[in-house]
């Protein structure tokens, strides 16, 4: 006897919610990984492709998965933008936020033009505003601004149908906007005749990536038997200062015992000393025949790379070179995070609150440095969930305060009260690191799942539409996204070039930051051979992120 079990794939699919959601982001994230003309689609761009497609055979998704996965992404947007926003406007942040705006309020007022002279559905503008400057944030910001009620709805037009035309809008400009921003990014620099490699060149001659590991900065741990009669009664510090050599002293045996090693000790013949220094270091020290000795104990020491997070208000607003890190605790920083950016670092790189500085170096002196810098961010192991939920409940009423000034209604909305409390909670974690622990990795990955859910489900109820939209009102849509993408950008490198006398390299970084492209700006540091276009990137980004949402409400309401 043959038992012949049938499936039918379609129903299955169709009854079964998280099924079709995660069909949907795996399909998404496959579609990612494929390379069109030497530029990969992305997984969002996948997901809502898939989404896209199989909403078209008829897969609809629960709108309450969007509305989840918007909440997480949002707030987590809100904690990641936290530690940095305040201390950013210390930092060239007025042209940075100058630059955002420039970029969001002349996309706002093309989406006006072109939606009053073609006489657009409502809610087409906000779409095409989040589709061609390709920002999930303004989607967000728009979507909610209709289910909160903050919209005041036309007779005989339903919240679904604005949504829905947000939806399509969006989905139409946004693989054009991805496009387009790149295309108008790339060749930009040839229009103003820009070398982007020379401008890069003048901020940072010498930072070619943002993280380089070397002989100067690779630590080792040596002991050697003192027998040079030039350093016989000086004191490391005396000897540091007369070689030129920053090197840290772990320990120091003195007639068999160790002894306790401050800069002040006095070195004295045959001592052993155990000193942790760059490669570089260690070779002048062959160089001056200095004998290498073996003793075990003095070479048990454990060299450790760590991210430290800073937060101390005596060190925030430093250069590097001031912590004298090497010097000090033979620590060497070969990297740094800001606002989830890899930044290029060099001695002169100025630090902010909620910087992560990539340390590397002995345990113990990593640990020292990190009490008086911040805290270590790896030792952050577990999520303060309760802090967690407790904001993003917190965002959730905030965003339900209206305040009525006549027939006007106004309000933050469910997205905006959920990035406010976000940065505040992102904010006061910078200052108080036991306050609200979130470690990178956990904040990572519910943003990455946020915006895949809302993504999927975005793509699923918006497919059955796609096909009609784009006959009809497709290539009119299409065109004035791609207006909308590329004017502000020009506008912007204009303005930034000219009237704030911005370096190229780091102007077009910043652009791509208020229209938060991170595709964008690796080809603008591909083309600059450099890391200085993400300092830009990181100076906006911030503000982009916070902006556009509201832009995305208020352009609906309008």
């Amino acid at each position: 006897m043959v038992i012949v079990m049938e499936i039918n794939l379609y129903d299955l699919l169709k009854n079964d919610q998280v099924l079709i959601i995660f069909t949907v982001i795996s399909l998404g994230y496959l579609l990612g990984k494929v390379n069109i003309l030497g530029v990969k689609l992305g997984n969002i761009t996948g997901v809502l492709i898939a989404g896209l497609f199989l909403g078209s055979l008829g897969f609809q998704s629960n709108p309450d998965i969007a509305t989840f996965g918007f909440t997480i992404f949002i707030f987590c947007v809100g904690l990641q933008a936290g530690p940095s926003f305040f201390s950013a406007f210390a930092s060239d942040g007025a042209r940075y936020l100058g630059l955002s705006i420039i970029v969001a309020i002349t996309a706002v007022l093309l989406c006006l033009l072109f939606s009053y002279i073609f006489e657009m559905e409502m809610g087409i503008a906000a779409g095409m505003l989040a589709g061609s400057l390709t920002s999930t944030p303004t989607l967000v910001g728009a979507q909610d601004a209709v289910t909160s009620g903050l919209v005041i709805l036309p007779e005989g037009v339903s919240s679904e149908e604005i949504i829905q035309n947000i939806s399509v809008a969006y989905s139409l400009t946004y693989l054009f906007g991805i496009g387009g921003l790149m295309f108008v990014i790339k060749y930009i620099p040839v229009l103003f005749r820009v070398d982007l490699v020379e401008e890069a060149k003048k901020i940072a001659p010498a930072r070619a990536s943002v993280k380089i590991i070397n002989e100067d900065n690779l630590p080792m741990v040596r002991t050697y038997q003192i027998s040079n009669g030039k350093m016989i009664g000086k004191t490391i510090r005396q000897i540091q200062e007369a070689t030129g050599q920053y090197f840290t002293v772990l320990g120091i045996r003195r007639d068999g015992d160790l002894i306790e090693v401050t800069r002040n000790v006095i070195i004295e013949e045959d001592d052993i000393v155990s000193v942790i220094a760059s490669i570089a270091q260690h070779n002048y020290a062959k160089n001056k025949a200095i004998q290498e000795v073996f003793d075990q104990e003095l070479l048990n020491f454990r060299i450790r790379t760590k991210e430290i997070v800073i937060t101390g208000a005596d060190y925030v607003g430093k250069k590097v070179q001031d912590l004298m890190l090497s010097s000090k605790y033979g620590c060497f920083p070969i990297g740094l995070i800001r606002s989830g950016i890899e930044l290029p670092i060099d001695k002169n790189t100025i630090l902010l609150k909620g910087d992560k500085l990539e340390v590397i170096g002995e345990e113990d002196r990593i640990t020292d440095v990190s009490e008086k810098l911040g805290s270590i961010e790896s030792d952050v192991e577990k999520t303060d969930l309760l802090t967690l939920c407790l904001g993003a409940a917190l965002g959730l009423l905030l965003g339900t305060i209206v305040i009525n000034f006549g027939q006007i209604s106004v309000g933050l909305g469910s997205a905006g009260g959920l990035l406010i409390v976000g940065i505040l909670i992102g904010f006061f974690r910078s200052v108080h690191p036991t306050f609200g622990a979130f470690p990178r990795a956990a904040r990572n990955i519910m943003m990455d799942l946020g915006i895949v859910l809302f993504m999927s489900s975005i793509g699923l109820n918006a497919g059955s539409k796609v096909l009609e939209a784009l006959a009809s009102v497709g290539p009119l849509l299409v065109l004035c996204g791609i207006s909308i993408t590329v004017i502000p950008v020009l506008v912007a490198f204009v303005f930034g070039r000219y009237v704030m006398k911005m370096n190229a390299a780091l102007l077009l970084g910043a652009i791509t930051g208020a229209m938060t492209s991170t595709p964008s700006l690796n080809l603008v540091t591909e083309a600059a051979k450099s890391q200085v276009p993400a300092l830009g990137y990181a100076g906006s980004y911030t503000f982009a992120n916070v902006i556009l949402t509201f832009a995305g409400a208020i352009l609906v309401s309008i």
